[in-house]
């Protein structure tokens, strides 16, 4: 038998959201004691430059990617415990089983476990030289790959797909990205987008198999080629699967707490589950959105952060609604991209500036004509920002697409 402990907050997982949300518990309760149980073997960190400035060595050291640091689990008096999980969770004894033999009970337990990467089950799929990623460790891994080949293929044309595979060609790696997509980002993007990047990527020299399922990868002990349904073979001393996640819910199934298939953990507009004593937030967060009036998750760096703070806060006693307008963000090349607004609905409706120079924002809108979402590129972050701004306040107000004109978004 392990050792007992008994804490008033209890959060389960070792990212950004976890670390936000000790955060936030602090900022209303000073005293009452926190454990952070991180299934990884490091401190809680960001996950967004494993794709892009950590593959190139800026920074080059996995603890300057910490979500805080390591000073503030001290100051702030909250524990840890480092690559232990959480495998079991005894709601009537308010208690949680670790890997590591210990019990821990709690007053109030957050879940924040994150997704973990869809693998690609096909021949060679365990070959060296084909990679996941979504740990630091993973990105050691590519960026140690990268530094050592000169071909590399990218399955998927997702996030992932096309930030690493950008980090890749920068480095003056041969680069494919073959994909079931007909075109980039087609998950949320327009066709014209899609267009815009497909070409801008092979300006730098990118090659797509767009339309193309991954039959298999082949080599020898290790990746030498990456074969596709149609019988292409592309050659690459390297791989990295980028086709989705799968949220880290089963440990809230197993307790019988309400989990939808495709958005996670059910929560409400607090994060608080059915049950009064437990809260879910980040990656899977199934919650009630009051700007964008449904039910969804979010998979990106600032939900995480966001939610984090506003549940750590709810669990201390300041209760409010989570209330922040959906932010995404991407680099890629000199690229920057900021997406605000809803992702999964909207049609393209309008483009400020001129996408062929990159310098645009392209507006979505619903079968009413209300804005749902706008996505700007440019190279100067700062601008973006600026613009990210503005389409927040317009997005709050319900405006209409075509009431948005350059000068509304401080283009």
């Amino acid at each position: 038998m392990g050792e007992s402990l008994k804490v008033k907050y209890l959060i389960v997982g070792g990212g950004l959201c976890a670390a936000s949300a000790a955060a936030g518990i602090r900022e209303v309760d000073h005293s009452g004691s926190v454990l952070i149980v991180c299934g990884e073997r490091h401190l809680p960190y960001d996950r967004p430059p494993l794709s892009k400035n950590f593959l190139h060595y800026q920074p080059a050291d996995p603890a300057d990617i910490e979500s805080k640091d390591p000073s503030f689990y001290k100051e702030k008096n909250v524990s840890l415990k480092i690559g232990v999980k959480a495998e079991r969770i005894d709601r009537g004894s308010k208690t949680v089983d670790l890997s590591d033999g210990s019990t821990v009970s709690y007053e109030k337990l957050l879940l924040a476990t994150g997704c973990s990467p869809i693998a690609l089950p096909v021949e060679g799929s365990n070959l060296r030289g084909v990679h996941l990623l979504r740990t630091v460790d993973d990105s050691e891994s590519i960026r140690h790959a990268i530094a050592n080949s000169k071909s590399a293929v990218m399955v998927g044309a997702g996030y992932i797909g096309m930030e690493v595979g950008a980090s890749c060609q920068s480095k003056d790696v041969a680069t494919s990205i073959v994909a079931i997509d007909k075109y980039p980002w087609s998950k949320f993007a327009s066709p014209a987008l899609g267009d815009f990047l497909q070409r801008y990527f092979e300006g730098k020299g990118v090659k797509f198999e767009l339309g193309q399922e991954v039959a298999g990868f082949e080599g020898s002990g290790k990746l030498e080629a990456v074969r596709t349904k149609d019988g292409s073979r592309i050659p690459a001393e390297f791989a990295v699967i980028g086709i989705g996640v799968r949220q880290n819910t089963q440990i809230a199934k197993d307790a019988g707490l309400e989990v939808d298939p495709k958005e996670g953990v059910l929560v409400d507009e607090t994060l608080r589950t059915a049950d009064p004593s437990i809260w879910a937030a980040g990656d899977i967060a199934a919650f009630q959105d009051k700007e964008l009036g449904k039910c969804w998750h979010a998979e990106h760096y600032m939900n995480a952060k966001w939610q984090g703070d506003r549940v750590g806060k709810n669990m201390a006693g300041e209760v409010a609604p989570y209330d922040q307008v959906p932010y995404f963000f991407s680099d890629m090349f000199d690229l920057s991209m900021v997406l605000r607004g809803d992702p999964k609905v909207g049609k393209s409706v309008k483009t400020i500036g001129d996408m062929p120079s990159a310098e645009f924002v392209e507006l979505y809108a619903d079968g009413s004509g209300r804005l749902e979402m706008g996505i700007a590129f440019g190279r100067d972050f700062d601008k973006l920002e600026k613009i990210s701004d503005k389409l927040e306040g317009l997005l709050r107000q319900k405006v209409s697409a075509d009431s948005v004109d350059a000068e509304s978004i401080g283009f």
